[in-house]
């Protein structure tokens, strides 16, 4: 009985294409290119147009549904659209200063217009441009910059800070798996991006939340780095979420996980 929201609507598409249901997912497509902008971007729902961040998510869904019989593309006209605002949208940047560790000259992308870049939102940018064929434009590049820039000497990384007055921030589970998704089809030789792996190899069970164990897995699966328990601890956390408002949002993020991780695992048994 809640108004639909964009991101869940994203995801269950993303998890049900990665199943190969089309047909279902064209009901959160279709609904995602309703509430499209003039600008091309997409909004949080009907009743929230902003922030826009998630349009990158839309992008991934139009682009990678399955097409119309003959070839043609389902989404063409709102892939457009969407990847024009993408491409000229970007987080604030400024000088250099000593009591920020990380680059502020590099732009990627923002939770909200005008404020500065953060890590997950330039993440589903980056990952947008290169499933539309725009990995090498200079916005995409500029995306993995920051990407790396954020990564932890420690390994790891947060919400896109890593030196705040001196003291080295502490790295989450959530912002990492994405980090290492969208880094894993990018020839960057960072020891950092090692260190991040191991990171989350070492911080992720049974107990941790749905959704940081969805992102996780995603993370470690792009890089065919699956603990053997990862597929138990996914059908666990299904099959113990309650029927609240954020449910469908969790399930779809833990089925689309547990898409990777099976692929994973007959890659490398292969």
């Amino acid at each position: 009985g809640q108004p639909s929201s964009a991101e869940p609507a994203a995801w269950t598409a993303l998890a049900l294409i990665a199943r190969n249901e089309f047909q279902l997912a064209l009901r959160p497509a279709q609904w995602l290119a309703s509430i499209q902008q003039a600008n091309g971007a997409v909004g949080m729902s009907v009743e929230q147009p902003r922030p826009r961040w998630p349009t990158s998510l839309a992008i991934q869904v139009w682009q990678t549904i399955e097409p119309e019989p003959g070839g043609s593309p389902r989404f063409q006209r709102q892939i457009e659209q969407a990847v024009e605002y993408a491409l000229h949208t970007r987080g604030n940047t400024g000088p250099r200063k000593p009591q920020v560790g990380h680059d502020t000259t590099i732009p990627g992308w923002s939770w909200a217009e005008d404020t500065h870049s953060w890590m997950e939102p330039t993440c589903y940018f980056v990952q947008a441009l290169r499933a539309v064929g725009l990995e090498d434009h200079q916005r995409a590049r500029q995306g993995v910059r920051m990407i790396v820039d954020r990564l932890l000497p420690i390994g790891g990384c947060n919400y896109g800070n890593t030196f705040a007055l001196g003291q080295m921030l502490l790295p989450h589970v959530q912002p990492t798996g994405i980090a290492l998704q969208t880094l894993a089809h990018e020839p960057v030789a960072d020891p950092r991006i090692e260190k991040s792996l191991a990171y989350l190899e070492r911080s992720i069970d049974q107990n941790t939340p749905a959704v940081s164990l969805a992102h996780a897995l995603l993370g470690l699966a792009a890089h065919r780095r699956c603990p053997a328990e990862a597929e138990a601890w996914l059908q666990d956390q299904g099959e113990t979420l309650r029927p609240e408002v954020t449910a469908a949002y969790r399930q779809a993020l833990l089925l689309l996980a547990l898409t990777h991780v099976q692929n994973a695992y007959s890659a490398k048994a292969h």
